[in-house]
């Protein structure tokens, strides 16, 4: 065997010894510890009411000064505190210029769409109907309302809205031949967690 190849021998087998002798050495000086038990869940915002997927009210051939009146209960299941806002995204036809419109926030259960136990507390809007669709058309200047005194809505909050209609008594209301009508229209109710 030539000496270069000794040497490389000899360093080849002092390296190994070298890793063998550290393993050992790392081995008899160890310590761990652990953190267990971790999860990680997202709070949720969510809002629902009691309509049962039916319209609040559908009129027709209503009389000028006869008022409709309905309820609707919003409760919020999130578990986050949240801000729950009313609006429409809806168009009306060209008689919501003639309908009074007045929504009140209040307590109690009614059983939708009577107002029957309804407790008032304030008035959130009074206007015309279409006032209510051109300014009242998106979360950011919808009307919040807050259950009580309360300045957010927290798990199983619920609030009661009560709706007022009341046709005006004005001739340019009954639209002639063809009534007026609104059209088909919503209201929405949005909660965004603060």
């Amino acid at each position: 065997m030539t000496r270069n190849r000794k040497i490389l021998l000899s360093l080849l087998l002092i390296g190994a010894a070298s890793a063998l002798a550290g393993f050992g050495t790392f081995s008899a000086f160890s310590s761990t510890t652990a953190n267990s038990g971790n999860s990680f869940a997202a709070g949720t915002v969510f809002v629902d009411d009691n309509d049962a997927g039916s319209a609040m009210y559908t009129v027709s051939n209503q009389k000028p000064l006869v008022s409709t009146v309905k309820c609707l209960k919003v409760t919020y299941g999130g578990t986050m505190a949240a801000d729950v806002k009313l609006y429409t995204t809806s168009t009306v036809g060209a008689v919501a210029d003639y309908i009074d419109l007045t929504v009140e926030k209040g307590s109690g259960n009614p059983t939708f769409p009577n107002c029957t136990g309804f407790s008032a507390e304030s008035t959130i809007y009074s206007g015309e109907l279409d006032d209510f669709v051109s300014t009242k058309n998106s979360y950011a200047n919808g009307i919040a309302a807050f259950p009580g005194v309360q300045t957010q809505w927290n798990q199983n909050d619920t609030l009661v809205y009560r709706f007022t209609l009341t046709l005006q008594d004005d001739n340019n209301a009954n639209g002639g031949a063809t009534p007026l009508s609104t059209g088909s229209h919503a209201f929405t109710w949005e909660a965004r967690n603060q």
